[in-house]
């Protein structure tokens, strides 16, 4: 048997190790990457101090505790869209994320569910539990253009019932600090105007309201739904696909 010489040994080790490497990167890499991001606020005027937050998403899931000031970050892999869920004491609030960015979780983002849910004929509790697995409903949580739309009905909505113009209409997405103006002074006067409850959700009268809205503007397959115009809602990016 002919020996191999040095130079010839070092090559062969070289190659193997560079197509080992080429291997693992066509499969995902070894899966230490830490994913992306969702933040944002959890508020109801006051602040979710400490609430716990839970993300479930079209592949992966990812948790965090809010600080002081409701603010909550996670990092995870994960394909969104996602369902939020923030919890503190009795209170348990409902959003959602198209993809990584800043997703807020207030009583308007309950009223934003409860127009989309309606829009896709079903109840907010039924929308959240689909996104893993519904189609439409995860295409309608993903669409730009779809929850852009939502957001202005339900200003447009709070507008006509209560005469509060909200200080921004993309609720979903806009950054804010607990007892700041904007996006928190908008939680504080409908708060005042008897339009959220003390355990912090749009008082029936509103849900109802935004139902039957969503349900006059449903969403047709592969449509963008009605609705009011006006705002522009965030549409994140994209999560690493769970592992």
């Amino acid at each position: 048997m002919k020996l191999l010489n040095g130079a010839t040994l070092r090559t062969l080790q070289f190659g193997s190790i560079v197509l080992a490497t080429s291997a693992l990167v066509a499969c995902g890499g070894s899966g230490d990457s830490p994913g992306a991001t969702v933040s944002g606020t959890a508020a109801v005027g006051a602040a979710m101090a400490n609430a716990s937050i839970v993300l479930t998403c079209k592949n992966g899931a990812g948790s965090a505790t809010a600080n002081a000031n409701g603010a909550y970050s996670a990092t995870f892999k994960f394909d969104g869209p996602c369902s939020i869920t923030a919890s503190s004491g009795a209170t348990a609030l409902h959003s959602f994320a198209a993809g990584a960015g800043t997703y807020n979780v207030t009583p308007l983002t309950e009223l934003l569910l409860d127009y989309i849910a309606a829009q896709l004929g079903t109840t907010v509790s039924g929308l959240l539990a689909g996104i893993t697995s519904n189609v439409s409903y995860q295409n309608a949580l993903s669409n730009s253009t779809v929850i852009a739309n939502a957001e202005a009905a339900v200003a447009a909505l709070i507008k006509k019932t209560y005469g509060i113009t909200l200080s921004s209409s993309s609720f979903l997405t806009v950054s804010f600090t607990p007892g700041q103006p904007g996006a928190d002074a908008d939680l504080d006067t409908l708060l005042a105007a008897g339009a959220i409850t003390s355990n912090g959700q749009p008082v029936a009268s509103l849900t109802a309201a935004a139902t039957a809205a969503g349900a006059a503007a449903p969403i047709s397959s592969g449509g963008t739904g009605g609705g009011a115009t006006g705002g522009t809602g965030g549409t994140g990016g994209t999560g690493t696909t769970a592992k």
